[in-house]
C-alpha cells in the first residue's frame, strides 16, 4: 500500500522522503506559492499525485476551479467531489463529472469517486453503481454515519475504524469487490487500522496527516497505535515551525510504515 502524509509548508522538504506518494490539497496552490511549485516539481519529477476536492477541508470548490486546478498540476488521480453521507448526491457528482468533465481534463488523469452513505447497505450500493458508471478508482472514506450505526456500543473512532474495515469485509463476503480496479483509504480515525490491510492487496494506496499531527502535539505513536485523534486539522500547522517536534514527527511517520508492511 503506497503511503502519503499531508505535510505543512515546514515539512514539505521530506515529501519525496516520507511520502510514496504525494497528495495535494487544491485549495492550497493558490495561496502558497511554495506549496503550488512543490507539486509543479513533483510532476516534472514524474511522482505519483492524487488531488483532492477539498470535502474534508470543508472548501466548496467551483468546478472551474477545479478544472482549472487539474490542468496546472496534472495528478494521477483527481477525487471527484462527494458529499458526506449522502450517497445520492455523490452518486450525481460522479456522473455528472465522468460524463461531462472527462474530456476537459489531461490525457492519464483518473477520475476517483468515494463511497458515501448513511447506511451500510447503502454504502455497498453506492460501491456498486460506481463500478456501473465506469469507475476504476474508487476510495473509502474514513468517517461514515454507517460505520458509526454499525458499532454503536464502541466509541466513535474505534466505531469508525472497524465500520469502514466492516464495509470492505462485506464487500469481499459478497464478491462485489471488483480486485482488478484501484482503491484508496481516505483518512484516518485510529491508525492501527492499517494494520488490518495487509492481505486486502486490492487496496493500492492511503492518505493521513495523523503521523505529522500527533507529533506537532508532541505525542508518539504506541505499538498498538491511539486511543485518541489530534483535534486540530493540518491547517492549523500549516505556518507553523514545528521543527521543535520534529523527531515525535518522525518516529511517527516511521511507525506507521511498520503498520501498513
Amino acid at each position: 500500500m503506497k503511503v502519503s502524509h499531508e505535510l505543512p509548508l515546514g515539512l514539505m522538504h521530506y515529501g519525496y522522503e516520507w511520502n510514496d506518494y504525494d497528495y495535494c490539497l487544491p485549495h492550497l496552490i493558490d495561496h502558497y506559492d511554495q506549496y503550488r511549485l512543490y507539486f509543479q516539481k513533483a510532476r516534472l519529477d514524474k511522482r505519483f499525485i492524487i488531488m483532492d476536492n477539498g470535502l474534508f477541508e470543508g472548501v466548496e470548490h467551483t468546478t472551474e476551479d477545479l478544472l482549472s486546478k487539474i490542468n496546472l498540476i496534472r495528478p494521477n488521480i483527481f477525487i471527484v467531489p462527494d458529499a458526506w453521507n449522502d450517497s445520492a448526491a455523490t452518486l450525481r457528482n460522479a456522473k455528472e463529472w465522468i460524463n461531462n468533465y472527462i474530456y476537459e481534463i489531461p490525457d492519464g488523469v483518473n477520475l476517483m469517486a468515494v463511497c458515501q452513505g448513511e447506511s451500510l447497505g447503502e454504502l455497498i450500493i453506492t460501491y456498486q453503481t460506481l463500478l456501473d458508471l465506469g469507475y476504476t478508482h474508487i476510495a473509502f472514506n474514513h468517517s461514515s454515519i454507517a460505520y458509526k450505526d454499525m458499532y454503536s456500543n464502541l466509541e466513535p473512532l474505534k466505531a469508525s475504524m472497524y465500520g469502514r474495515m466492516e464495509f470492505i469485509r462485506k464487500l469481499v463476503q459478497t464478491k462485489t469487490i471488483n480486485k482488478g480496479i484501484y482503491h484508496h483509504l481516505l483518512g484516518c480515525s485510529l491508525p492501527q487500522e492499517f494494520m488490518s490491510y495487509k492481505d486486502w492487496s486490492f487496496i493500492q494506496s492511503c492518505d493521513t496527516s495523523n503521523p505529522i499531527l500527533v507529533g506537532a502535539e508532541g505525542h508518539r505513536y504506541t505499538d498498538s497505535g491511539l486511543t485518541w485523534k489530534p483535534k486540530e486539522k493540518l491547517e492549523h500547522y500549516f505556518e507553523e515551525d514545528l521543527s521543535g517536534k520534529i523527531d515525535d514527527i518522525i518516529f511517527n511517520v516511521q511507525k506507521f510504515k511498520q503498520y501498513v508492511k
